[in-house]
């Protein structure tokens, strides 16, 4: 096997993770208050990776109460994304659950305390049953000093490592496997010394 294809091999592998967690995803935006009953609470989601962007639903569940929200589409913070302004009314207090609703896609963000003290945080999520979904990726969204989108921080991130360490992994062991191949091809090369004979040609 050709030295080059052995590389090729070894970068496709570093490539192969990170292609893996890519896929159709939707980040939920909302504002630094609490959300009280009876007044319109505002966020934004941004469908992001989808080919054909749909209007999204979203709706708030309680037990048996369910509220749906207005929408309307609003400009994207990230390049290639859709945007869309909701706008819910929570008829009492508690704990309600989001559900958004994609075409036929489906992604669940984290339960919104009405008439609590407990603010609601941004949360990326990826569609219910996927496979990113079922390796645990998505999360708190959180932004850095600077007000710039940092990178989501998975739901088992205190638990252990999430899938996002795969993309680093696959890059480490590519890194080895060019070395390895690098030193093999070294130790092959000979130098002549300088002034030695060199063998007569025949004819």
């Amino acid at each position: 096997m050709k030295r080059s294809l052995v590389v090729l091999l070894l970068a496709g592998l570093a490539l192969a993770p990170a292609a893996s967690a890519k896929g159709p995803h939707a980040i939920l935006t909302t504002p630094r208050e609490t959300v009280e009953p009876g007044k319109p609470w505002q966020f934004t989601v941004e469908l992001n990776e989808f080919r054909h962007p749909p209007v999204p639903a979203v709706i708030g569940r309680r037990g048996a109460r369910t509220v749906g929200a207005e929408v309307e589409r609003t400009p994207a913070s990230i390049d290639g994304a859709a945007g869309f302004r909701f706008t819910m009314i929570f008829p009492r207090k508690g704990r309600w659950a989001l559900r958004l609703f994609a075409g036929k896609r489906r992604f669940a963000f984290p339960a919104v305390v009405v008439g609590g003290a407990v603010l609601p945080r941004d949360y990326v999520a990826f569609p219910v049953g996927s496979e990113m979904a079922r390796q645990g990726a998505g999360g708190v969204w959180t932004t850095d000093e600077a007000g710039e989108p940092a990178a989501p921080v998975p739901a088992e991130a205190e638990g252990g490592m999430g899938p996002w360490v795969l993309p680093l992994l696959g890059v480490v062991l590519a890194g080895a496997g060019v070395a390895a191949v690098t030193r093999r091809g070294s130790r092959r090369v000979r130098r002549r010394p300088t002034g030695a004979a060199r063998r007569p040609s025949r004819g």
